[in-house]
């Protein structure tokens, strides 16, 4: 496929295969493919994010001569929003490079393969923590889950789908994916 075409989306997430915790990093819808990519600079921006916004008060607190304290608390969850945000977005333009120009370096799952999608979603207090768990099923009963805020994902790659022919219902557990029959036969 060609190396510049754009994902029509992609989010942050924790990667799960079979189960087993494979990383972190960025998945990216293709009109024809999921990938994902192991990054680092979201953790990295949360690290770092806090210590920026810490050396840009300095100057401030000097200038004013006032330094009340919650200002230490205030400035470390601003670093933390902003070192973030920044790590995501660096994170997305590598991972969208890492798939054109070394696909080798990504898992690739050619949407022709998947067969269910389901989404699970945490009850009570884990819903704070942790986001949904996007799981993706292939047609050879390998399991790829992404964890994390994967928004509105499951729909996104249903309409890939959709747009590649695949017949797509949904059922108790989740979606399933088949071949839409041809000429209305089924």
């Amino acid at each position: 496929m060609n190396g510049t075409v754009k994902p029509i989306q992609s989010e942050s997430a924790r990667f799960l295969v079979g189960g087993t915790s494979k990383g972190q990093g960025v998945v990216l819808l293709y009109p024809d493919k999921l990938a994902s990519v192991t990054t680092y600079g979201e953790r990295w921006g949360y690290f770092v994010g806090p210590i920026v916004v810490a050396a840009a008060a300095i100057p401030i607190a000097r200038i004013t001569g006032a330094w009340p304290e919650f200002y230490g608390a205030l400035q470390a969850a601003l670093g933390v929003i902003l070192g973030g945000a920044a790590g995501r977005a660096v994170d997305r333009g590598l991972a969208a490079k890492t798939v054109a120009e070394a696909p080798q370096g990504a898992t690739i799952i050619p949407l022709d393969m998947v067969a269910s999608l389901q989404t699970f979603r945490p009850t009570r207090l884990g819903s704070l923590f942790r986001g949904e768990t996007l799981v993706v099923t292939t047609a050879d009963g390998t399991e790829y889950g992404f964890r994390g805020r994967t928004g509105h994902l499951q729909n996104d790659i249903a309409g890939a789908l959709a747009g590649l022919g695949r017949e797509v219902r949904a059922t108790t557990t989740g979606l399933a994916v088949s071949s839409r029959a041809l000429n209305g036969e089924g």
